[in-house]
């Protein structure tokens, strides 16, 4: 019997305590599951009426006892669970040493025991009914989430969040998983099982051969089952967490639907046809709120030119859980991401991460941007998380209201505000050519004609072909993703980088100089073209190749242009992309020099035999 008495008078001690205390990301995430969950079962009982099926109880609906509290922490294994890390040293506690050190012991009594009988209570009422206690505990359900889901129930809990209320899948999700085993696409499986090796390669669990196999059906049923995502390298980030906890390849495969069914936006940034007008509405929105939190530091990166776009896009499209610290930064990622919401826990974590990092970017000057992007695009922008997981993923990434992420300017306010900063920028360009000489002005217009050109130089291919999908809620036009020829790049042009799923050493690459970027080998395989040139999934993971110079040192352009063309690939893709870089950079070098009266000839000189030996 739940004391549901004590768990009330403690919610109220905590709405008393913080009464500006905002949960409605909480609710409103758990809210749209309970929403999903409904429309499945209205689905299955509508097919059951057509097929004329017996009036026995659907499965999904089926009210068996859930195992107490005490039974869900008795089955926990921890020599199993290979994401159970020590909060203090890093340690893997999965490990049959004969000694762990004392922070380690710490660490297993923390996780794998619930002293406090509240908490008890709490987990209790949660396991018997999520929907309900999170709707009426809404306080308590932030401060256990603050405090982290002890490991010895995390993936009894995780099970929960997707379940609710119900004790199995929805028939219809275990039709769609069986029938859907069927006519993979080649390329689209070759992606796959390339990644999955490389997933997590330091966890055994993603390299035995029954893992392998069980998350390359899910990925390959879920790119049958959304014909217009298909398959994005990123997804192995959620799909394999998932499935280590999970441990069920159809609860697996329901998960993901219900995660991407419930957020259309997370969806969209993995769909070719969506998602450059997506990640650009989620960048827009994201300057948008570190503009309110810290304008300071927003202003700072501005003024030092630093392209958020380049380590914010690593970071959603990895589902923040690429170059981690140690593995329980990756089970907090989750935990919190699950609970607020996909797009409001990666938005909250991203600006925790810059404005824990604010004392290293604060130092940095113009021209620094490539020690920004090796900083925050490796592990070592966890550093100071790593040491109190708790304090960052607890009071610091509540310390904000919710309505500032919930509703974020709209995509309509971000291409008002596009057109007046375009508008603005004309003006100022229409001004700058009236004072100065014909020469520069037709300079500008060379400019402006080899950047149209760029686009019929592009090796993309556009696909006419257009599917209906069977994807829930979505009737939008799209490509084919079934066959290698409707593929939007050839694969011998993709540039061999350092990929998503790299093992390198990252102390070593920085010492080198390197930037460690994400960008997989295979362009995304489900990548589609629908008239428009649309940067393919791997686009968004690149660093760029040619890294910007201070103005100061404007006379040694030539040798570090050279530089940059002999280190790039030689294929016809990563020319063009370390093209378009060094043309990006001669035209705002160009446009500086335009309205600048003090440059000296010499400058321009050496402007102008640049431009002329990449135009010509």
């Amino acid at each position: 019997m739940i004391d549901f008495e004590s768990l009330l008078e403690f919610e109220e001690s905590l709405s008393q305590g913080q009464p500006n205390l905002d949960n409605s990301a909480i609710l409103h995430n758990f809210e749209a599951k309970i929403e999903h969950l409904r429309f499945k079962e209205e689905q299955q009982q509508e097919g059951e009426i057509d097929s004329i099926s017996s009036t026995s109880t659907p499965s999904s609906t089926s009210s068996s006892i859930p195992p107490s509290l005490d039974q869900v922490i008795a089955a926990y294994d921890i020599t199993q669970d290979e994401f159970a890390t020590c909060v203090k040293c890093g340690t893997n506690l999965s490990l049959n040493t004969t000694s762990k050190a004392s922070c380690c012991q710490a660490t297993i009594t923390r996780t794998t025991t619930i002293s406090s009988n509240l908490e008890s209570l709490y987990w209790t009422s949660f396991i018997d009914n999520p929907t309900r206690t999170i709707n009426t505990l809404p306080h308590y359900t932030e401060l256990v989430l603050k405090q982290g889901i002890p490991n010895c129930i995390r993936s009894y809990i995780w099970k929960k969040i997707f379940l609710l209320s119900y004790s199995t899948i929805p028939k219809s999700i275990s039709l769609v998983y069986a029938n859907f085993q069927h006519s993979y696409s080649l390329e689209v499986s070759q992606q796959i099982s390339k990644d999955l090796t490389r997933t997590f390669p330091t966890v055994s669990f993603f390299q035995k051969q029954s893992t392998i196999d069980d998350l390359s059906t899910i990925l390959n049923v879920y790119a049958n089952y959304d014909l217009e995502l298909g398959y994005c390298q990123g997804l192995l980030f959620l799909v394999g967490v998932l499935y280590h906890h999970l441990q069920s390849c159809e609860l697996t495969f329901y998960a993901l639907t219900t995660i991407m069914e419930t957020e259309l936006e997370l969806h969209d940034i993995f769909t070719a046809q969506h998602m450059s007008n997506t990640l650009n509405l989620w960048f827009y929105q994201f300057s948008h709120i570190l503009k309110i939190v810290d304008s300071q530091l927003y202003i700072h990166l501005d003024q030092c030119q630093v392209d958020m776009q380049i380590f914010l896009y690593q970071w959603w499209l990895s589902f923040m859980s690429s170059h981690t610290a140690d593995l329980s930064i990756i089970n907090r990622v989750m935990d919190f991401c699950q609970f607020e919401g996909w797009k409001i826990g990666m938005m909250k974590i991203s600006l925790g991460l810059l404005i824990v990092n604010k004392p290293i970017l604060m130092t940095l000057d113009q021209g620094d941007e490539e020690v920004v992007y090796q900083h925050l695009l490796n592990e070592t922008k966890w550093g100071n998380v790593a040491n109190d997981l708790d304090l960052f993923f607890g009071d610091f990434l509540f310390s904000w209201d919710d309505e500032l992420f919930m509703n974020p300017p709209s995509s309509q306010q971000q291409q008002q505000q596009q057109q007046h900063n375009s508008n603005v920028d004309s003006n100022i360009v229409s001004a700058t050519k009236s004072q100065v000489s014909q020469p520069q002005s037709s300079l500008l217009s060379t400019f402006k004609s080899l950047s149209l050109n760029l686009k019929s130089k592009s090796p993309m291919k556009h696909s006419t072909n257009t599917l209906r999908s069977p994807y829930t809620g979505l009737s939008r036009e799209r490509s084919s993703t079934t066959t290698s020829n409707n593929s939007g790049l050839n694969t011998s042009m993709i540039t061999s980088t350092t990929s998503v799923f790299s093992t390198s050493n990252h102390t070593s690459a920085i010492k080198n100089g390197e930037l460690d970027s994400i960008y997989s080998d295979v362009s995304e395989v489900s990548s589609q073209q629908s008239g428009n040139d649309v940067k393919s999934f791997t686009d968004y993971l690149k660093l760029p190749s040619f890294g910007s110079i201070n103005n100061a040192k404007r006379n040694e352009l030539g040798d570090n242009l050279s530089k940059s063309n002999s280190s790039s690939s030689n294929s016809r893709e990563s020319l063009l992309m370390n093209e378009n870089e060094a043309l990006r950079y001669l035209l705002k070098q160009a446009y500086d020099t335009l309205g600048n009266d003090g440059v000296g000839k010499k400058d321009v000189e050496v402007l102008k035999s640049q431009i002329e030996k990449m135009v010509i």
